[in-house]
């Protein structure tokens, strides 16, 4: 035998990877967590955007003088000392900034922290736990980079939708402010207001980010979230005062930014304590086994919910742990409505002129009854409902953009069945959001006194809209493609959430307001329906599952 004498071959040459694909998620940790979360970034946004230029154009309407300023005042006198505490030092409470601060400050930090608190708890413990970073970890990428390219993403989308903030909240006050009055925010108290949110939110996400090596997603999310309402609460009740001392919102309760108040010792304080959290949460993981935790986490799933009974069996199983965050969080929001809304309408009947202030900024509620206040707050968590369906939507849009279907398609399982497997799996979801809720409402109204038999029943109503949105998300699925059908529905329930508030607080004509499709639902938690958007929202659920069963049936899966 002989052998050619020649030129070895040459290795391939390898294309490198452009900076813009790194950036879209191909080549990089950072880019790809960047992408998965695209879905958080828009529901984030347009919560935070939206909610400020709402309640900027809202305020400037209701009390467009000086003397109808001076009527804010009392709306302290209506609340009890502790939730005034609660929610903040209330000082230039005639100016936007000031109201806005004082009222819906405490919201958007705790909102936002919890936001945190999810994707970082989830984003190296919950992949870690479902095996999905062996493959990234088997690559030429250290331990350490990893868990820093997705400390970097969260970063990234945090601070643009606290950009969106920002900006939303300075246009809204030139746009819808008087000056005169004092409304004008600055950049500068714009962004300062953005980075106390972002501070806040970081010191919580990373005390779970850190906790997620250790603990697990569930258990390191738990801690995080129940530490954070005891520091918050610490900071509102005298008797906390000790806990208090521990508590970021104690030690930025002088930054009020939005009227030109700073205290850039204390956020700077926030800022480090959020940095050390993230900094031992990076150094934990690096120096740790893969998916090694302490055990601390949630109750294992029956079988009956693990996908052994079925394709609807499998579907629902995997939208419960979802549910269960969703209705967890829901039920203790009804709860804490619950055990105050006696208290407050007590209060309010007391003073014919917060009457008056209170239908100003809330028509169409009657705030004299503990119903009126459920019925507001109902109004306000129908975006906490959909937005849940969106995640349900998205959860099982995921067995298509995650590479999953093809193996589930191999098997006796048409498309059109996987179709309605999953829109049937995500609605069973929201009946266990909306039971939980109930629940906590029922044990919130029992502790005050309230008698509230049609606000139980009332409270499906939050149930028929979320189904609604999944019908849509399904449809836009079906037809179209899963990849963005989770940001369809997300992004409807924010425009209908928009719609619903801004319309009657800038009297809008009707016909913009009738766009809103929770305008059609009455005020069941009063015991007024309206049957014909209740039928609506039922056929949108089904119709958009049917629909999406027989879109997939025409388009090729992954497309």
């Amino acid at each position: 035998m002989t052998a050619q004498a020649g030129a070895q071959p040459r290795a391939a040459h390898l294309t490198p990877i452009s900076v813009r694909s790194r950036i879209v998620g191909l080549g990089s940790i950072y880019g790809k967590t960047i992408r998965d979360s695209r879905l958080s970034l828009i529901i984030a946004s347009g919560m935070l955007g939206g909610m400020a230029l709402v309640m900027a154009a809202g305020v400037s309407s209701i009390f467009p003088n000086a003397a109808s300023r001076q009527e804010i005042d009392k709306l302290i006198g209506a609340i009890p000392s502790s939730m005034v505490n609660l929610f903040g030092k209330p000082v230039q409470l005639g100016t936007l900034g000031g109201y806005f601060s004082w009222k819906y400050g405490a919201i958007f930090a705790l909102g936002t922290s919890l936001w945190s608190i999810m994707a970082l708890s989830g984003t190296l413990a919950g992949e870690a736990g479902h095996g999905s970073l062996d493959l990234v970890a088997a690559a030429p990428f250290g331990k350490r980079r990893i868990a820093l390219e997705k400390v970097a993403a969260h970063l990234t989308i945090l601070t643009l939708a606290l950009a969106v903030l920002a900006v939303a909240c300075w246009a809204g006050s030139h746009l819808f402010g008087d000056a005169s009055l004092g409304d004008s925010i600055s950049p500068l108290s714009a962004v300062g207001y953005s980075l106390w949110l972002g501070f806040i939110a970081l010191f919580f996400g990373g005390l779970a980010f850190a906790l997620g090596p250790l603990l697990g997603r569930a258990g390191s999310a738990g801690i995080a979230a129940a530490v954070m309402i005891v520091l918050w609460l610490a900071n509102g009740f005298d008797g906390l005062a000790v806990v208090a001392t521990i508590s970021p919102f104690h030690w930025t309760a002088n930054h009020i930014a939005l009227v030109g108040q700073y205290d850039w010792a204390g956020l700077a304080l926030v800022g480090v304590a959020a940095a050390a959290f993230l900094a031992i949460g990076v150094e934990l993981f690096a120096r740790r086994d893969l998916g090694v935790t302490s055990g601390l986490s949630l109750p294992g799933m029956p079988k009956v919910m693990l996908g052994v009974h079925g394709s609807v069996s499998r579907a629902f199983g995997e939208e419960l742990p979802r549910a269960l965050s969703w209705g967890i969080g829901l039920g203790l929001m009804g709860a804490l409505i619950g055990s105050l809304v006696g208290t407050m309408a007590n209060q309010i009947k007391s003073d014919a002129g917060l009457i008056s202030t209170f239908s100003g900024i809330f028509p169409g509620f009657d705030l004299a009854s503990a119903g009126g206040w459920l019925q507001l707050y109902a109004q306000l968590l129908f975006i906490a409902a959909g937005l849940a369906a969106a995640t349900f939507v998205s959860k099982w849009a995921s067995d298509e953009t995650g590479g999953r279907l093809e193996m589930f398609l191999a098997t006796p399982l048409s498309r059109s069945r996987w179709v309605v497997s999953g829109g049937i799996g995500a609605i069973l979801a929201v009946v266990v959001v909306t039971f939980m809720f109930a629940v906590g409402l029922a044990l919130g109204t029992a502790s005050g006194g309230v008698e509230a038999g049609d606000a139980l029943v009332g409270s499906a109503v939050l149930g028929i809209y979320a189904v609604a949105i999944v019908g849509i998300g399904v449809a836009v699925g079906g037809v179209w493609r899963t990849s963005i059908a989770g940001e369809v529905s997300a992004l409807v329930v924010i425009a209908t959430y928009l719609i619903d508030l801004v319309a009657p607080a800038l009297k809008l004509p009707d016909w913009i307001h009738q766009l809103a499709l929770t305008s059609h639902l009455g005020q069941p938690m009063i015991g007024v329906w309206d049957p014909v958007g209740i039928g609506f929202c039922c056929a949108l659920a089904v119709g958009g599952v049917v629909v999406g069963a027989v879109g997939m049936r025409r388009r090729d899966v992954g497309r």
